[in-house]
């Protein structure tokens, strides 16, 4: 398995990111040097994809990109930290292309939410250039955000939030052996994967087509909160979003984690 890793932003100048009680470039690179450490430990191969100097935040991007699709990767995965001038915002998120929700992704934001920040979840990336431009499967993660209280925690639990971001990708970049969670989620956790292309997610229990929300891809997840339930002649699940979504095996799976 080979995934190339991305320290957000250049570390200074153009390109460089956001600061607040720590500096986003420089905490970047923190991150993604740990990780290097524990993936290449656990038998990943690891490409550097991160620019230190560029002449413009667009040729940053390029040259990010350029570094991502020379070579054959599996994933390609960016390390970002937030920012909110209110100094309201807090926690982890995810952005994946189309803001699908891959369970890798989905565990990721689990992972670091349990070490004491928000849960922002997983959203739409579609228009970050490093997301829409790389060819591997990719994922932009923001740690926390450059302000306190999210600082002070990072700082406090920087190893423990690197080996949740390692333990949540294990299974998924063939890790072995695979971390220890420095946190246990608190509970077992039901979730449904859709096993195929455009499958509909519902506003409520009902089978009309006024009631669908949105469409789906294969290989996302959603956390089941109820059901099966019987909804005509048929079952549905669910979910956390307060959607539903069918039960119908022969379009989605249940696993628990």
């Amino acid at each position: 398995m080979r995934i190339g890793l991305n320290a957000g932003h250049t570390l200074s100048g153009a390109g460089s990111g956001t600061s607040g009680a720590i500096v986003e470039s420089i905490e970047t690179r923190r991150v993604c040097n740990r990780l290097t450490e524990m993936f290449k430990s656990a038998g990943v191969e690891v490409i550097p994809c991160t620019v230190d100097k560029a002449a413009s935040q667009s040729a940053y991007l390029q040259k990010a990109v350029n570094m991502a699709n020379r070579t054959d990767l599996d994933y390609f995965i960016s390390i970002h930290f937030n920012n909110d001038k209110a100094r309201k915002g807090h926690g982890v998120e995810v952005y994946t292309y189309k803001g699908r929700q891959y369970p890798d992704a989905v565990e990721v934001c689990e992972h670091i939410a349990a070490l004491g920040f928000t849960n922002r979840g997983v959203k739409e990336g579609s228009g970050l250039y490093v997301i829409k431009k790389t060819k591997a499967k990719s994922m932009l993660i923001e740690v926390c955000f450059v302000n306190d209280p999210d600082a002070t925690t990072y700082q406090q639990k920087f190893e423990q939030i690197c080996t949740a971001i390692a333990y949540a990708l294990a299974d998924y970049v063939q890790a072995a052996p695979k971390p220890v969670a420095p946190v246990q989620l608190p509970k077992v956790k039901k979730y449904v994967r859709v096993l195929m292309d455009g499958l509909a997610v519902r506003k409520c229990a009902s089978w009309d087509d006024s009631a669908v929300d949105h469409k789906v891809q294969a290989n996302e997840v959603f956390t089941i909160t109820e059901g099966p339930i019987k909804v005509g002649s048929g079952r549905m699940y669910k979910l956390k979003s307060g959607l539903y979504i069918t039960a119908a095996e022969k379009y989605v799976s249940v696993y628990e984690k």
